[in-house]
């Protein structure tokens, strides 16, 4: 069955990468997926009143927000177009148009239409990544904003027993099935894990002919989020795989120490599921 990869092109205030639209198509040409590029064109409600109108002119400052966004998401979208063709991938466009204050809402239902949802970490990005990641129902690869390959050959998972870590295996089992390597990473010293189902896991991924093995680190106090991306980098992983911990209070997100730590700074591709 082939899968389908999701893209956001953002577009305001700052605009996708074409870093990020390389990432894109490099994967999509080694899973032979197709890759599905959505334009975000955004409107700026004007809010203006007769006072702001002497300081500052918003609804023109609206009006070239706009401007900005549509000759960004055409610029993206050839840019797009353009490399799917290179590398002969699957391409497929399209484009919503909403107002700013929903872009968040409206990505997060758009992605769950397709197997896996990919974005560029970023700080004013950040909203988006977390509610497509708890919102959208879909995995989410989470790319920094630099150049990688499309193979992910070496993946380590980061494991400590729990539904979530469980969720994020099987969601990538697309990736771990045609892997060198497989890593099933445990931070021993941060609280307690179960190894036994770990342990399983690797024997039913072993029989299965995928090359699995338990590595098992001590964080030593340091962020649990900072020394899963450290070893994963040490074991020359192209793919860090992780549950996606977190819980409503208030329509605010409160994240677990590892999800948070990792939707602030990575170091190499991280799919999260929650």
């Amino acid at each position: 069955m082939k899968r389908h990869i999701f893209l956001p092109l953002l577009t305001y205030p700052d605009a996708t990468s074409e870093f990020m639209i390389a990432n894109a198509v490099a994967l999509a040409r080694h899973m032979q997926a197709t890759l599905t590029v959505c334009a975000v064109e955004i409107t700026v409600p004007d809010v203006s009143n007769a006072l702001s109108s002497l300081i500052i002119d918003a609804a023109q400052m609206a009006r070239q927000a706009g401007a900005l966004s549509r000759k960004r998401a055409s610029v993206l979208t050839q840019k797009a177009v353009d490399e799917a063709r290179a590398a002969a991938v699957d391409l497929r466009t399209r484009a919503i148009k909403v107002e700013e204050p929903f872009v968040v809402e409206a990505l997060a239902e758009a992605s769950r239409a397709y197997d896996l949802a990919l974005l560029e970490l970023a700080e004013l990005s950040r909203p988006i990544v977390e509610a497509v990641l708890f919102g959208s129902g879909r995995p989410l690869i989470l790319y920094p904003p630099a150049p990688f390959g499309g193979r992910m050959d070496n993946i380590a998972i980061a494991w400590d027993g729990s539904r979530a870590a469980a969720r994020a295996a099987h969601d990538a089992s697309v990736f771990l099935e045609r892997a060198s390597k497989v890593f099933l990473l445990s931070v021993i010293d941060e609280k307690p894990v179960t190894y036994e189902t770990g342990d399983y896991l690797i024997e039913n991924m072993l029989k299965s002919g995928v090359m699995a093995e338990a590595t098992r680190v001590r964080a030593h106090g340091e962020p649990v989020g900072e020394v899963l991306q450290g070893k994963a980098s040490e074991m020359r992983a192209d793919l860090l795989v992780m549950g996606g911990f977190g819980h409503s209070r208030l329509r605010e997100f409160v994240l677990g120490g590892a999800t948070r730590a990792v939707l602030t700074s990575i170091t190499l591709p991280v799919l999260l599921s929650h």
